[in-house]
Protein backbone atom coordinates (compact mmCIF):
# COMPACT_ATOMS: atom_id res chain seq x y z
CA UNK A 1 0.00 0.00 0.00
CA UNK A 2 1.08 3.37 -0.32
CA UNK A 3 1.00 6.40 2.05
CA UNK A 4 2.11 10.56 1.92
CA UNK A 5 3.39 12.51 4.56
CA UNK A 6 1.51 15.70 5.94
CA UNK A 7 3.06 18.08 3.42
CA UNK A 8 1.94 16.33 0.38
CA UNK A 9 5.04 14.57 -0.50
CA UNK A 10 5.73 12.15 -3.14
CA UNK A 11 4.46 8.69 -1.67
CA UNK A 12 6.32 6.21 0.52
CA UNK A 13 6.10 2.72 0.84
CA UNK A 14 4.72 1.22 4.27
CA UNK A 15 6.93 -0.83 6.21
CA UNK A 16 4.40 -3.72 5.91
CA UNK A 17 4.75 -3.65 2.03
CA UNK A 18 8.48 -3.57 2.48
CA UNK A 19 8.61 -6.52 4.57
CA UNK A 20 6.69 -8.37 1.96
CA UNK A 21 8.56 -7.71 -0.52
CA UNK A 22 11.67 -8.19 1.06
CA UNK A 23 10.34 -11.96 2.23
CA UNK A 24 9.78 -12.77 -1.65
CA UNK A 25 12.89 -11.75 -2.80
CA UNK A 26 14.74 -13.65 -0.48
CA UNK A 27 12.02 -17.08 -1.16
CA UNK A 28 13.03 -16.94 -4.77
CA UNK A 29 16.96 -16.28 -3.95
CA UNK A 30 16.35 -19.58 -1.88
CA UNK A 31 14.47 -21.31 -4.74
CA UNK A 32 17.21 -20.35 -7.58
CA UNK A 33 20.35 -21.55 -5.60
CA UNK A 34 18.31 -25.30 -4.84
CA UNK A 35 17.54 -25.38 -8.41
CA UNK A 36 20.99 -24.48 -9.12
CA UNK A 37 22.91 -26.62 -6.89
CA UNK A 38 20.69 -29.57 -8.03
CA UNK A 39 21.65 -29.04 -11.89
CA UNK A 40 25.08 -28.75 -10.77
CA UNK A 41 24.77 -32.48 -9.11
CA UNK A 42 23.41 -34.13 -11.76
CA UNK A 43 26.17 -32.67 -14.22
CA UNK A 44 28.64 -33.87 -11.81
CA UNK A 45 26.65 -37.12 -11.61
CA UNK A 46 27.02 -37.40 -15.65
CA UNK A 47 30.57 -36.56 -15.71
CA UNK A 48 31.55 -39.03 -13.09
CA UNK A 49 29.92 -42.08 -14.80
CA UNK A 50 31.10 -41.31 -18.23
CA UNK A 51 34.50 -41.50 -16.59
CA UNK A 52 33.86 -44.50 -15.25
CA UNK A 53 36.67 -47.05 -15.01
CA UNK A 54 36.24 -50.75 -16.95
CA UNK A 55 35.91 -52.37 -13.81
CA UNK A 56 32.68 -50.31 -13.31
CA UNK A 57 31.15 -51.11 -16.45
CA UNK A 58 28.12 -53.65 -17.14
CA UNK A 59 29.74 -56.85 -18.79
CA UNK A 60 29.19 -57.36 -22.16
CA UNK A 61 29.20 -60.03 -24.67
CA UNK A 62 32.45 -59.69 -26.09
CA UNK A 63 34.99 -59.25 -23.55
CA UNK A 64 38.44 -57.70 -24.47
CA UNK A 65 41.41 -59.55 -22.87
CA UNK A 66 43.44 -58.15 -20.06
CA UNK A 67 46.64 -56.46 -19.91
CA UNK A 68 48.00 -53.48 -22.36
CA UNK A 69 46.24 -52.44 -25.96
CA UNK A 70 43.52 -54.06 -26.45
CA UNK A 71 43.45 -56.29 -29.63
CA UNK A 72 40.77 -56.47 -32.56
CA UNK A 73 40.16 -59.12 -33.94
CA UNK A 74 40.12 -58.66 -38.22
CA UNK A 75 37.43 -60.01 -39.86
CA UNK A 76 38.68 -63.07 -42.32
CA UNK A 77 38.60 -62.24 -45.94
CA UNK A 78 37.54 -64.44 -48.47
CA UNK A 79 40.00 -64.75 -51.41
CA UNK A 80 38.72 -62.97 -53.88
CA UNK A 81 38.56 -60.00 -51.95
CA UNK A 82 40.20 -56.54 -53.23
CA UNK A 83 42.68 -54.57 -52.37
CA UNK A 84 40.67 -51.60 -51.09
CA UNK A 85 40.20 -53.88 -47.67
CA UNK A 86 42.85 -53.47 -45.30
CA UNK A 87 43.88 -56.17 -42.98
CA UNK A 88 46.33 -54.61 -40.66
CA UNK A 89 45.47 -55.59 -36.71
CA UNK A 90 44.68 -52.28 -35.02
CA UNK A 91 45.07 -51.08 -31.04
CA UNK A 92 42.62 -49.92 -29.19
CA UNK A 93 42.71 -47.91 -25.94
CA UNK A 94 41.63 -48.98 -23.22
CA UNK A 95 39.10 -45.37 -21.99
CA UNK A 96 36.35 -43.92 -24.61
CA UNK A 97 37.36 -41.04 -26.35
CA UNK A 98 36.69 -37.53 -25.47
CA UNK A 99 37.37 -35.62 -28.71
CA UNK A 100 38.11 -37.17 -32.23
CA UNK A 101 41.01 -36.02 -33.09
CA UNK A 102 43.44 -37.44 -36.21
CA UNK A 103 45.21 -40.09 -35.17
CA UNK A 104 43.22 -41.38 -32.46
CA UNK A 105 41.31 -44.47 -31.89
CA UNK A 106 38.08 -45.13 -30.50
CA UNK A 107 36.19 -47.90 -30.05
CA UNK A 108 34.73 -48.53 -33.68
CA UNK A 109 36.72 -45.68 -35.34
CA UNK A 110 39.80 -44.93 -36.28
CA UNK A 111 39.94 -40.96 -36.80
CA UNK A 112 41.53 -39.31 -40.03
CA UNK A 113 42.32 -35.75 -41.07
CA UNK A 114 46.22 -34.38 -41.14
CA UNK A 115 47.97 -37.77 -40.64
CA UNK A 116 49.99 -40.14 -42.90
CA UNK A 117 48.16 -43.09 -44.39
CA UNK A 118 45.37 -44.27 -46.25
CA UNK A 119 43.98 -41.55 -48.96
CA UNK A 120 40.23 -42.17 -48.97
CA UNK A 121 38.33 -40.19 -50.87
CA UNK A 122 35.09 -41.32 -50.37
CA UNK A 123 32.14 -42.84 -50.70
CA UNK A 124 31.02 -41.51 -46.40
CA UNK A 125 28.44 -43.17 -44.76
CA UNK A 126 27.55 -40.49 -42.46
CA UNK A 127 25.54 -41.34 -38.54
CA UNK A 128 23.71 -39.69 -36.28
CA UNK A 129 22.21 -41.47 -33.15
CA UNK A 130 19.80 -39.98 -30.11
CA UNK A 131 20.40 -41.34 -26.82
CA UNK A 132 18.38 -41.35 -23.50
CA UNK A 133 21.36 -39.46 -22.16
CA UNK A 134 25.30 -39.07 -22.39
CA UNK A 135 26.64 -41.99 -20.75
CA UNK A 136 26.43 -45.55 -22.37
CA UNK A 137 28.69 -46.79 -19.49
CA UNK A 138 25.95 -45.98 -17.11
CA UNK A 139 23.17 -47.58 -18.72
CA UNK A 140 22.34 -45.11 -21.38
CA UNK A 141 20.72 -46.42 -25.17
CA UNK A 142 20.31 -45.52 -28.40
CA UNK A 143 16.69 -44.79 -29.22
CA UNK A 144 17.28 -43.38 -33.10
CA UNK A 145 19.91 -44.13 -35.48
CA UNK A 146 20.33 -42.55 -38.91
CA UNK A 147 23.24 -43.35 -41.67
CA UNK A 148 23.56 -42.06 -45.55
CA UNK A 149 25.80 -42.90 -47.91
CA UNK A 150 27.44 -40.11 -49.77
CA UNK A 151 29.43 -39.28 -52.10
CA UNK A 152 32.17 -36.47 -52.14
CA UNK A 153 29.91 -33.74 -53.77
CA UNK A 154 27.13 -34.71 -50.93
CA UNK A 155 25.15 -36.17 -53.27
CA UNK A 156 23.02 -38.86 -51.08
CA UNK A 157 23.14 -42.27 -52.71
CA UNK A 158 20.97 -44.36 -49.86
CA UNK A 159 19.59 -43.53 -46.43
CA UNK A 160 18.33 -45.55 -43.64
CA UNK A 161 16.40 -44.20 -40.36
CA UNK A 162 14.29 -45.80 -37.63
CA UNK A 163 13.58 -45.70 -34.30
CA UNK A 164 15.12 -47.95 -31.70
CA UNK A 165 13.49 -49.74 -28.64
CA UNK A 166 16.16 -49.29 -25.60
CA UNK A 167 14.80 -51.77 -23.54
CA UNK A 168 14.54 -48.69 -21.05
CA UNK A 169 12.54 -45.18 -20.40
CA UNK A 170 13.47 -43.08 -23.30
CA UNK A 171 15.13 -40.11 -21.32
CA UNK A 172 14.50 -36.51 -21.90
CA UNK A 173 11.62 -36.14 -24.41
CA UNK A 174 12.60 -32.85 -24.82
CA UNK A 175 15.52 -33.24 -26.34
CA UNK A 176 15.22 -35.05 -28.86
CA UNK A 177 10.84 -35.42 -29.05
CA UNK A 178 10.51 -39.71 -28.77
CA UNK A 179 8.45 -40.91 -26.67
CA UNK A 180 7.77 -44.37 -24.52
CA UNK A 181 4.99 -44.91 -26.87
CA UNK A 182 6.57 -44.29 -29.87
CA UNK A 183 9.41 -46.44 -29.33
CA UNK A 184 6.77 -49.32 -28.35
CA UNK A 185 6.90 -51.27 -31.71
CA UNK A 186 10.45 -50.21 -32.61
CA UNK A 187 13.13 -52.73 -33.38
CA UNK A 188 15.58 -53.57 -31.21
CA UNK A 189 19.50 -52.37 -31.97
CA UNK A 190 20.60 -56.28 -32.15
CA UNK A 191 17.71 -56.22 -34.99
CA UNK A 192 18.95 -53.21 -37.08
CA UNK A 193 22.66 -53.95 -36.75
CA UNK A 194 23.02 -55.46 -40.72
CA UNK A 195 21.93 -52.48 -41.99
CA UNK A 196 24.57 -49.70 -40.09
CA UNK A 197 27.75 -52.61 -41.12
CA UNK A 198 26.09 -52.89 -44.77
CA UNK A 199 26.16 -48.72 -45.18
CA UNK A 200 29.54 -48.67 -43.27
CA UNK A 201 31.39 -51.41 -45.35
CA UNK A 202 33.87 -49.68 -47.95
CA UNK A 203 33.12 -46.15 -46.77
CA UNK A 204 34.87 -43.42 -44.35
CA UNK A 205 32.06 -43.25 -41.43
CA UNK A 206 31.36 -39.37 -40.24
CA UNK A 207 29.49 -37.86 -37.67
CA UNK A 208 29.77 -34.30 -35.55
CA UNK A 209 31.13 -34.93 -32.32
CA UNK A 210 31.80 -38.14 -33.63
CA UNK A 211 33.35 -39.65 -30.46
CA UNK A 212 29.69 -39.88 -29.08
CA UNK A 213 28.45 -41.78 -31.90
CA UNK A 214 31.68 -44.36 -31.21
CA UNK A 215 30.78 -44.89 -27.49
CA UNK A 216 26.95 -45.20 -28.24
CA UNK A 217 27.68 -47.16 -30.98
CA UNK A 218 30.23 -49.43 -29.69
CA UNK A 219 28.04 -50.22 -26.80
CA UNK A 220 25.29 -51.34 -28.38
CA UNK A 221 27.22 -53.79 -31.19
CA UNK A 222 28.85 -54.89 -27.56
CA UNK A 223 25.26 -56.30 -26.27
CA UNK A 224 24.09 -57.45 -29.54
CA UNK A 225 27.60 -59.63 -29.71
CA UNK A 226 28.43 -58.18 -32.74
CA UNK A 227 32.67 -56.66 -32.81
CA UNK A 228 33.01 -54.78 -36.39
CA UNK A 229 36.62 -54.18 -37.31
CA UNK A 230 37.84 -50.81 -36.86
CA UNK A 231 36.77 -48.43 -39.55
CA UNK A 232 38.34 -45.32 -41.21
CA UNK A 233 36.01 -42.35 -39.75
CA UNK A 234 35.81 -38.18 -39.86
CA UNK A 235 35.12 -36.18 -37.19
CA UNK A 236 33.55 -32.94 -38.75
CA UNK A 237 33.33 -31.25 -35.38
CA UNK A 238 37.19 -31.09 -35.64
CA UNK A 239 36.81 -30.68 -39.15
CA UNK A 240 34.43 -27.56 -38.64
CA UNK A 241 37.07 -26.03 -35.98
CA UNK A 242 39.80 -26.14 -38.91
CA UNK A 243 37.58 -24.47 -41.97
CA UNK A 244 34.33 -23.02 -40.88
CA UNK A 245 34.26 -19.56 -39.00
CA UNK A 246 31.05 -19.52 -37.15
CA UNK A 247 30.31 -17.81 -33.14
CA UNK A 248 30.39 -22.21 -32.34
CA UNK A 249 30.19 -24.82 -34.42
CA UNK A 250 26.87 -26.56 -33.34
CA UNK A 251 25.52 -28.13 -36.51
CA UNK A 252 22.72 -25.82 -36.38
CA UNK A 253 25.05 -22.74 -36.09
CA UNK A 254 27.33 -24.06 -39.07
CA UNK A 255 24.10 -24.69 -41.30
CA UNK A 256 23.00 -20.99 -40.64
CA UNK A 257 26.30 -19.66 -41.08
CA UNK A 258 26.37 -21.87 -44.28
CA UNK A 259 22.95 -20.66 -45.79
CA UNK A 260 21.75 -24.26 -45.18
CA UNK A 261 18.21 -24.84 -44.57
CA UNK A 262 17.97 -27.39 -41.90
CA UNK A 263 15.01 -29.96 -41.36
CA UNK A 264 14.54 -31.72 -38.26
CA UNK A 265 17.25 -30.43 -36.19
CA UNK A 266 16.43 -33.08 -32.91
CA UNK A 267 15.93 -36.02 -35.31
CA UNK A 268 18.62 -37.98 -35.94
CA UNK A 269 17.79 -38.17 -40.12
CA UNK A 270 18.09 -34.24 -39.76
CA UNK A 271 21.52 -34.33 -38.65
CA UNK A 272 22.70 -36.39 -41.16
CA UNK A 273 21.91 -34.51 -43.64
CA UNK A 274 22.82 -31.45 -42.53
CA UNK A 275 26.32 -33.03 -42.09
CA UNK A 276 25.90 -34.15 -45.61
CA UNK A 277 25.22 -30.55 -46.85
CA UNK A 278 28.61 -29.16 -45.12
CA UNK A 279 30.69 -31.87 -45.71
CA UNK A 280 32.02 -31.00 -49.37
CA UNK A 281 32.48 -27.03 -48.16
CA UNK A 282 34.67 -28.63 -45.25
CA UNK A 283 36.44 -31.06 -47.96
CA UNK A 284 36.96 -28.49 -50.35
CA UNK A 285 38.28 -25.55 -47.73
CA UNK A 286 41.20 -27.96 -46.60
CA UNK A 287 42.38 -27.96 -50.11
CA UNK A 288 43.94 -31.56 -49.63
CA UNK A 289 42.90 -35.31 -49.59
CA UNK A 290 42.63 -36.24 -45.74
CA UNK A 291 44.37 -39.48 -44.94
CA UNK A 292 43.22 -42.40 -42.12
CA UNK A 293 45.46 -44.64 -40.24
CA UNK A 294 43.46 -47.80 -41.60
CA UNK A 295 41.49 -48.73 -44.77
CA UNK A 296 37.93 -50.08 -45.57
CA UNK A 297 36.97 -53.17 -43.53
CA UNK A 298 34.85 -56.38 -44.31
CA UNK A 299 32.33 -55.93 -42.14
CA UNK A 300 30.68 -59.01 -40.54
CA UNK A 301 27.29 -59.88 -42.48
CA UNK A 302 24.37 -59.93 -40.12
CA UNK A 303 19.99 -60.20 -41.10
CA UNK A 304 18.38 -57.62 -42.61
CA UNK A 305 15.02 -58.73 -41.94
CA UNK A 306 13.53 -56.40 -39.86
CA UNK A 307 11.55 -53.16 -41.12
CA UNK A 308 11.92 -50.07 -40.02
CA UNK A 309 10.10 -47.65 -37.73
CA UNK A 310 10.57 -44.42 -38.78
CA UNK A 311 9.42 -40.50 -37.78
CA UNK A 312 8.30 -37.54 -39.29
CA UNK A 313 8.70 -34.63 -37.04
CA UNK A 314 8.38 -30.83 -37.19
CA UNK A 315 5.55 -30.94 -40.23
CA UNK A 316 4.98 -27.73 -41.18
CA UNK A 317 2.53 -26.56 -44.82
CA UNK A 318 4.70 -24.24 -45.92
CA UNK A 319 4.81 -22.92 -49.33
CA UNK A 320 4.78 -26.45 -51.02
CA UNK A 321 2.28 -28.44 -48.86
CA UNK A 322 1.97 -30.91 -46.05
CA UNK A 323 2.49 -33.91 -47.69
CA UNK A 324 5.92 -32.38 -49.43
CA UNK A 325 6.85 -31.61 -45.85
CA UNK A 326 6.14 -35.62 -45.16
CA UNK A 327 7.81 -36.93 -47.59
CA UNK A 328 11.20 -34.26 -47.15
CA UNK A 329 11.03 -35.59 -43.60
CA UNK A 330 10.91 -39.41 -44.45
CA UNK A 331 14.44 -41.01 -45.32
CA UNK A 332 14.76 -41.52 -49.20
CA UNK A 333 14.11 -45.33 -49.30
CA UNK A 334 12.80 -47.55 -47.38
CA UNK A 335 11.03 -51.23 -47.05
CA UNK A 336 8.65 -51.50 -50.03
CA UNK A 337 4.74 -51.75 -48.27
CA UNK A 338 3.26 -54.35 -47.74
CA UNK A 339 -0.63 -54.83 -48.84
CA UNK A 340 -2.32 -54.12 -45.92
CA UNK A 341 -0.10 -50.88 -44.69
CA UNK A 342 -0.47 -49.67 -48.69
CA UNK A 343 -4.32 -50.14 -48.35
CA UNK A 344 -4.77 -48.40 -44.52
CA UNK A 345 -2.08 -45.34 -46.15
CA UNK A 346 -4.26 -45.26 -49.09
CA UNK A 347 -7.70 -44.88 -47.29
CA UNK A 348 -6.54 -42.30 -44.89
CA UNK A 349 -5.28 -40.18 -47.92
CA UNK A 350 -8.60 -40.53 -49.44
CA UNK A 351 -10.83 -39.41 -46.30
CA UNK A 352 -8.42 -36.61 -46.33
CA UNK A 353 -8.52 -35.30 -49.27
CA UNK A 354 -12.18 -35.77 -49.41
CA UNK A 355 -12.73 -31.83 -49.22
CA UNK A 356 -9.85 -31.26 -51.58
CA UNK A 357 -6.75 -30.63 -49.26
CA UNK A 358 -5.16 -31.93 -46.45
CA UNK A 359 -4.41 -30.11 -42.77
CA UNK A 360 -2.27 -30.75 -40.33
CA UNK A 361 -3.96 -33.23 -38.38
CA UNK A 362 -4.16 -35.40 -41.45
CA UNK A 363 -0.91 -34.54 -42.62
CA UNK A 364 0.01 -35.90 -38.86
CA UNK A 365 -2.53 -39.25 -38.82
CA UNK A 366 -0.48 -39.84 -42.72
CA UNK A 367 3.29 -39.70 -41.26
CA UNK A 368 2.33 -41.85 -38.44
CA UNK A 369 0.93 -44.50 -41.25
CA UNK A 370 4.17 -44.12 -42.99
CA UNK A 371 6.35 -44.15 -39.88
CA UNK A 372 4.57 -47.32 -38.33
CA UNK A 373 5.22 -49.31 -41.92
CA UNK A 374 8.64 -48.04 -42.37
CA UNK A 375 7.85 -46.26 -45.13
CA UNK A 376 10.64 -43.87 -46.80
CA UNK A 377 9.57 -41.29 -49.73
CA UNK A 378 10.28 -42.78 -52.39
CA UNK A 379 7.49 -45.50 -51.45
CA UNK A 380 5.16 -42.71 -50.18
CA UNK A 381 5.69 -40.71 -53.33
CA UNK A 382 4.69 -43.95 -54.86
CA UNK A 383 1.68 -44.91 -53.38
CA UNK A 384 0.37 -40.93 -53.86
CA UNK A 385 1.11 -41.65 -57.77
CA UNK A 386 -1.09 -44.75 -57.34
CA UNK A 387 -3.48 -43.37 -56.01
CA UNK A 388 -3.34 -39.75 -58.27
CA UNK A 389 -3.72 -42.43 -61.40
CA UNK A 390 -7.25 -43.79 -59.76
CA UNK A 391 -8.32 -40.44 -59.43
CA UNK A 392 -7.09 -39.98 -63.28
CA UNK A 393 -8.85 -43.43 -64.58
CA UNK A 394 -11.90 -42.15 -62.41
CA UNK A 395 -12.35 -38.99 -64.08
CA UNK A 396 -11.93 -40.55 -67.47
CA UNK A 397 -14.58 -43.12 -67.26
CA UNK A 398 -16.94 -41.17 -70.01
CA UNK A 399 -13.86 -40.34 -72.36
CA UNK A 400 -14.47 -36.45 -71.28
CA UNK A 401 -12.64 -34.34 -69.58
CA UNK A 402 -13.58 -30.91 -68.50
CA UNK A 403 -11.47 -27.77 -67.45
CA UNK A 404 -13.09 -28.17 -63.99
CA UNK A 405 -12.33 -31.87 -63.40
CA UNK A 406 -8.38 -31.23 -64.64
CA UNK A 407 -8.38 -28.30 -61.46
CA UNK A 408 -9.50 -30.75 -58.99
CA UNK A 409 -6.99 -33.05 -60.41
CA UNK A 410 -4.17 -30.56 -59.78
CA UNK A 411 -5.49 -29.41 -56.81
CA UNK A 412 -5.35 -32.80 -55.57
CA UNK A 413 -1.80 -33.61 -56.96
CA UNK A 414 -0.44 -30.16 -55.25
CA UNK A 415 -1.83 -31.85 -51.97
CA UNK A 416 -0.16 -34.77 -52.03
CA UNK A 417 3.14 -32.75 -52.68
CA UNK A 418 3.43 -34.03 -56.69
CA UNK A 419 2.60 -30.73 -58.53
CA UNK A 420 3.45 -31.56 -61.78
CA UNK A 421 1.76 -34.98 -61.94
CA UNK A 422 -1.30 -34.02 -64.03
CA UNK A 423 1.04 -31.50 -66.54
CA UNK A 424 0.11 -33.39 -69.53
CA UNK A 425 -3.44 -33.33 -69.30
CA UNK A 426 -6.04 -30.87 -71.46
CA UNK A 427 -9.73 -30.51 -71.49
CA UNK A 428 -11.77 -32.61 -73.84
CA UNK A 429 -11.79 -30.51 -77.54
CA UNK A 430 -15.16 -30.07 -79.39
CA UNK A 431 -13.52 -31.80 -82.59
CA UNK A 432 -12.78 -34.61 -80.47
CA UNK A 433 -16.40 -34.93 -79.07
CA UNK A 434 -17.18 -34.66 -82.48
CA UNK A 435 -14.97 -37.30 -83.84
CA UNK A 436 -16.30 -39.14 -81.30
CA UNK A 437 -19.97 -38.60 -82.08
CA UNK A 438 -20.59 -37.29 -78.31
CA UNK A 439 -21.57 -33.78 -77.83
CA UNK A 440 -21.99 -33.25 -73.72
CA UNK A 441 -25.01 -30.96 -72.95
CA UNK A 442 -27.18 -31.67 -76.02
CA UNK A 443 -30.44 -32.74 -75.41
CA UNK A 444 -32.12 -35.13 -77.81
CA UNK A 445 -34.65 -34.44 -80.24
CA UNK A 446 -38.43 -35.03 -78.74
CA UNK A 447 -41.52 -34.79 -80.23
CA UNK A 448 -43.79 -31.91 -78.02
CA UNK A 449 -46.84 -33.94 -80.01
CA UNK A 450 -46.53 -37.68 -79.95
CA UNK A 451 -43.56 -37.06 -77.21
CA UNK A 452 -41.50 -39.92 -79.95
CA UNK A 453 -37.65 -39.53 -80.10
CA UNK A 454 -35.69 -38.51 -83.24
CA UNK A 455 -37.91 -35.76 -84.26
CA UNK A 456 -39.62 -32.22 -83.65
CA UNK A 457 -43.39 -31.21 -83.68
CA UNK A 458 -43.06 -29.76 -87.43
CA UNK A 459 -42.11 -33.09 -88.43
CA UNK A 460 -44.32 -35.47 -86.81
CA UNK A 461 -44.95 -38.40 -89.20
CA UNK A 462 -48.56 -38.19 -87.30
CA UNK A 463 -49.09 -34.73 -87.82
CA UNK A 464 -47.93 -35.10 -91.91
CA UNK A 465 -50.80 -37.51 -92.23
CA UNK A 466 -53.83 -35.85 -91.30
Amino acid sequence: MVAADSAGARPTMRPSFRRGERFMVAVLVVVCLVVGIGMLIALLRSIRSTNRTPASRPAVPAPRPAGGAVSRPVVPLDDDATARFDVTPVDLPRQPLEFAAPGQAGRLFSYGGDVAGHVLPGPYAIVDVETTGFSPAGGDRVVEVAIARVDASGRIEDEYATLVHPGRDVGPVFVHGISNTDIRDAPRFEEIAGELLARMEGAVVVAHNAAFEDRFLAAEFARAGVLPPMSPALCTLWLARRTLRAPNHKLTTLARYAGIPTVDAHAALGDVRTVAALLPHMLRAVGRPLQYPVGFRRMPQLPREVRPLTRAVELRRGSEGWMASLMARLPLSAADPRDGDAQRYLESLAIALEDGRIVGTEARELARLAGSAGLGAAQVAELHRQFLESLRELALEDDILTAAEIRKLRTAAQAVGLPDHFADLKPTSPQDLLAAGRIPGARPAICEHCFGTGHFRATCPELSTV
